[in-house]
């Protein structure tokens, strides 16, 4: 419940009534003017501040900031997954637990197996790394150092995140 003053109405109530003349009432009125903005600026950091309070670096509310923050035209929602290697393969766990690699193989000439490539440079370092977000296609060609602030705005320190366009 947000409260809001009306500095005016507030102004004209408290001026007594014999001195309640356009010249004073304008006066005063200009008086409270700086106090009007300082309350406006108060209440817009207070809510950003329970805003940051009521999300933390939490998956669900890490997507949900992310999704929030940036409203997809394309209709793609953002995803954070886990990563997890198995064997000689990368891949990438959604929150539904499906497995979606993150290397893909390459034909070798000289040995009849294949090979998997890393095709992001990020997952070389997939120790280091602990998760993949996913960003929808028209967020990731336009805004995706705005979705990086935001997602270090939100997560642990000593995390680190992959992003990883989603296929249109």
């Amino acid at each position: 419940m947000m409260f809001t003053i009306d500095y005016k109405r507030l102004a004209l109530q408290l001026l007594p009534y014999h001195l309640r003349k356009p010249l004073l009432f304008g006066l005063l009125r200009a008086a409270l003017a700086p106090f009007e903005s300082l309350y406006s600026r108060f209440l817009s950091a207070r809510s950003e501040h329970i805003y940051r309070l009521t999300h933390n670096g939490q998956v669900c509310y890490l997507r949900a900031c992310l999704n929030d923050h940036f409203k997809s035209t394309g209709g793609g929602k953002f995803e954070i997954m886990s990563v997890v290697r198995e064997g000689e393969w990368l891949y990438a766990i959604s929150e539904t637990g499906e497995k979606i690699p993150l290397t893909l193989g390459e034909d070798n000439d000289s040995d009849t197996e294949n090979v998997p490539v890393v095709y992001n440079e990020l997952m070389l370092n997939e120790a280091q790394n602990d998760f993949v977000v996913s960003v929808p296609a028209d967020i990731y060609d336009t805004q995706l150092e705005a979705v990086k602030a935001l997602v270090d705005k939100y997560k642990l320190i000593s995390k680190r995140a992959i992003y990883i366009s989603q296929s249109a």
